[in-house]
């Protein structure tokens, strides 16, 4: 929004104001120069001055009127302008909240009422005795409320003990829940200690919990008051959430949404970084059977096995009601993009509530524990998502992702505005995420599934099944792959290098239950960027024929795709069977999948016999599947979000490209050394190799 300057705009001579009164004299008016306003960029500009400090001293006004070329007398009018908008922003969204709260009082007043008005004693038909049940019922309540007192009395004790703090009011009617001034309801950020590690399974019930009946209570109450806030931040756009200045996505404007939930620092000896944004999408898939996904914590880790590692559930805490009610207790680890971005470690409450017959919202939020991880460095603020069925077969999400990120922990240079910027973690990448497995998944049973002008489309069910499963699976461990090398835990390392191609080796022991040896695996990893387009670098890896060109496994070898299967609604898509142009006889071949989204791409591939498919699925087998990881930077999707609404400017393009191999080697282990200098040759071959052939290959005008 513009703000005019009044008397502080145009040409600043205040002692002509009295002409604006007689603005239809032309000839009083002649000479003076008119106010036109601030253009787009120098509104961008102070905009983004303003999120970074809404209160500049007179210096720092001084010094952004020079850089903008303007007076300092206008600076600070806008500044006052803007702080009031923003506040009269604030007072109205607080006021319909509370207009809304008020009618739903008012409401359950008259249904109160008109059901004192009905009481009828059942014997005769007449007045029943509501004076004797009324001392019957307050004598009731007397008792439950001293009983209560007592509760909310050891309660406030323990969470004062928790907190360092003096008792506090957990009356449900208190501030704590639905606020008593402007600023909105209090949520208890104050999140529990869990008084010992947990060893629970994804069971209904853990007869070993050292949960007490005490701390479920603040669990339940911590989780219900983070559905409240994921509710009002679901249903609130300004000012509480402003589009960011890169991604054009909406984040939090920090300064209001504290004026209705209030923070604390979660982090030791140090401050926090924020995330935060929020999304929107159809997809496709019944609301229930989403609902069932998001309470599986093995399904939550297949739903989005590009994102998590894996995931737990520690501990049910409530049953709740077909799946209304529920809360869990559970642990999760994210991965994404490249070895150099760390993962994130987190454990959390996770809340699932039925809202209407076709709405549900399902609310993660962080909560300490004792597991050895005294010191979180990710802190998950209320998450999650609204699900709305629009049809049987079609759901409205809304997503909001709310973490709060250790300042201390630094991400790789390459990757640092990706994770920053809200796209390596943020609500939109979730939902895309949601979108293509779901789509993936639809596609399966897809009768009228489009041909692509491939002969080899694979017409059986069974046989498309089979692929997708195995394709599935072999994208999970690729991504898995890709955080190895930062959990020792998992792997027996035998050696680790860095060197100054920012390759990185990992090695590790393989055992073959059909084989008296152990093998050898090595992981070659490494991550650069490319002055190119990420759906023209997709496109070449993605390409049968042009395989040979970097791919030195190949031995410049030509291949065709055989056969392929549909994975969503993209032409682009799919799974296809690579098998060399002349000289097979057998089934070996590459199982390769390809997949394009609005933030980036992957091609993932591993070596295999065709016949031997049914048997990985079933664990029979072990696949190493080797890919590319094609990632959009900042600048690219700030473009393309540009673009798609104006049609004009110029265009940078930039690709963050990571490439991980898995080769599998037989021999002992004292030829690590020489194993590892190989492997570290065929990566660099192979890395020369892309870049010859991408960039001598491409007649774009970068």
């Amino acid at each position: 929004m513009d703000f005019s300057m009044g008397a502080a705009g145009g040409s600043g001579d205040d002692k002509h104001n009295h002409n604006h009164k007689n603005s239809h004299n032309k000839s009083s008016n002649k000479g003076k120069k008119a106010y036109h306003g601030h253009n787009s960029d120098r509104t961008s500009k102070l905009e983004e001055m303003f999120r970074k400090c809404p209160h500049p001293t007179k210096s720092t006004r001084c010094q952004i009127a020079e850089e903008l070329g303007l007076e300092p007398k206008q600076v600070k009018f806008w500044f006052q302008n803007k702080r009031t908008q923003i506040k009269t922003q604030t007072e109205r969204t607080n006021n319909s909240i509370f207009r809304i709260e008020n009618e739903k009082i008012r409401k359950d007043n008259l249904l109160l009422r008109e059901a004192f008005k009905n009481i009828i004693c059942p014997s005769c038909g007449g007045s029943s005795n509501v004076d004797e049940k009324r001392k019957r019922s307050l004598e009731q309540l007397r008792l439950e409320n001293a009983c209560l007192r007592e509760e909310h009395e050891r309660v406030s004790s323990a969470l004062a003990k928790y907190m360092g703090k003096p008792g506090l009011d957990l009356n449900m009617n208190s501030t704590l829940m639905r606020g008593s001034s402007s600023r909105g309801p209090l949520i208890p950020r104050s999140y529990l200690k869990l008084s010992a590690p947990f060893q629970g399974e994804d069971t209904m019930f853990n007869p070993g919990s050292r949960i007490t009946q005490m701390e479920k209570t603040m669990m339940s109450k911590t989780a219900v008051a983070a559905k409240e806030e994921l509710i009002r931040l679901m249903c609130t756009n300004e000012p509480i959430w402003v589009k960011s200045s890169n991604h054009q996505s909406f984040v939090l404007h920090l300064e209001s949404y504290e004026a209705f939930f209030p923070r604390i620092n979660h982090f030791k000896n140090s401050q926090a970084r924020v995330e935060s944004s929020k999304h929107s999408r159809l997809v496709r898939i019944q609301a229930m059977e989403l609902v069932e996904m998001f309470l599986n914590s093995e399904n939550w880790a297949n739903l989005f096995s590009t994102i998590v590692r894996k995931a737990r559930t520690i501990e049910v805490l409530a049953n709740g009601s077909n799946r209304s009610g529920v809360l869990l207790l559970m642990s999760e680890e994210m991965h994404v993009l490249s070895p150099l971005v760390p993962s994130r470690e987190l454990c959390f409450l996770r809340y699932c509530e039925q809202l209407e017959e076709r709405s549900w919202v399902i609310v993660d939020v962080s909560v300490d524990s004792t597991n050895g991880n005294n010191n979180p460095k990710y802190w998950r603020c209320p998450s999650g998502c609204m699900i709305h069925e629009v049809s049987n077969e079609l759901c409205w999400i809304s997503w909001i992702e709310h973490v709060e990120v250790d300042e201390r922990i630094e991400t790789h240079q390459l990757y640092k505005d990706i994770v920053n910027n809200n796209i390596a973690y943020g609500a939109e990448r979730w939902l895309l995420e949601l979108q293509r497995m779901c789509a993936k998944f639809t596609s399966v049973g897809d009768e009228n599934m489009p041909d692509y002008d491939i002969n080899g489309v694979i017409p059986i069910l069974g046989g498309r099944k089979n692929m997708i499963k195995f394709s599935h699976q072999m994208v999970k461990n690729f991504y898995g792959v890709l955080s190895m090398s930062s959990k020792p835990e998992y792997l027996e390392h035998l050696a680790e290098e860095n060197n100054n191609n920012n390759i990185r080796i990992v090695v590790r022991k393989y055992t073959n239950p059909s084989q008296s040896n152990a093998m050898i695996i090595f992981i070659a990893t490494t991550s650069f960027r490319l002055p190119l387009p990420s759906e023209y670098v997709f496109d070449f890896f993605r390409d049968p024929i042009k395989r040979a060109k970097w791919d030195v496994m190949c031995y410049e070898s030509p291949v065709h795709e055989v056969a392929r299967v549909s994975a969503g609604t993209n032409p682009s898509n799919y799974i296809s069977i690579i098998q060399p142009l002349h000289g097979t006889t057998n089934n070996m071949g590459i199982i390769q999948e390809s997949c394009i989204d609005d933030l980036g791409s992957y091609v993932v591939y591993s070596p295999v016999n065709v016949s031997d498919i049914k048997r990985t699925i079933n664990g029979e087998m072990s696949i190493f599947p080797s890919g590319i990881v094609i990632s959009k930077d900042v600048q690219s999707i700030t473009n393309a979000s540009a673009w798609s609404s104006e049609s004009g400017g110029s265009r940078t393009h930039s690709t963050l490209l990571t490439v991980a191999f898995q080769i599998l080697m037989n021999g002992p282990t004292t030829m690590v050394a020489e194993s590892k200098t190989v492997v570290n040759s065929l990566m660099t071959s192979t890395i020369q190799n892309i870049n010859y052939a991408l960039m001598n290959g491409s007649n774009l005008e970068l």
